[in-house]
């Protein structure tokens, strides 16, 4: 093998090692930002049926006022239409409290999986980064073998 092309093929070992690391952290980028879009969605559709939710409060309550004046009763004295709104309250503050904490927990996957992606990805950049000294190094090594001896005659 001759010095030239030692040192083109450590060149063009090195140059892929470096491009390699960089599209690691690229890709790794990419993914977190996919990642995070994802959180954003989440957050958008429990803000979504929390308003559903809200909504069929709204139509429950509002159903049991007309019926209670169609009955001709007071919605705040009659115990037993009081009590079918207050359980429907109940159940709705319960469910927006479940729908909180699984919102939590999901944002916190998500959390998760996007530190993992840039932990792959400059990981991933660090191994590439090391595969380019390695061949730095090794190709050093074989150019030294095939550089002629150096002549130093002393006289």
């Amino acid at each position: 093998m001759s010095l030239p092309l030692a040192l083109a093929s450590t060149a063009i070992s090195f140059m892929g090692s470096m491009s390699a690391a960089s599209a690691a952290k690229r890709e790794a980028a990419m993914r977190a930002r996919q990642i995070e879009q994802q959180k954003k969605a989440a957050q958008l559709t429990a803000l979504q049926e929390h308003n559903a939710r809200l909504n069929n409060l709204q139509t429950f309550l509002g159903t049991n006022e007309a019926l209670a004046g169609v009955m001709g009763r007071d919605i705040g004295s009659d115990r037993s239409l009081k009590t079918l709104i207050d359980k429907a309250k109940r159940d709705s503050q319960t469910d927006a409290n479940r729908a909180r904490v699984q919102l939590a927990m999901e944002q916190g996957k998500l959390s998760f999986q996007r530190n993992m992606a840039i932990q792959k990805g400059n990981n991933l950049a660090r191994g590439y980064r090391f595969q380019a000294l390695g061949t730095l190094v090794s190709g050093a090594y074989k150019a030294s073998t095939l550089m002629p001896p150096s002549g130093g005659t002393t006289v």
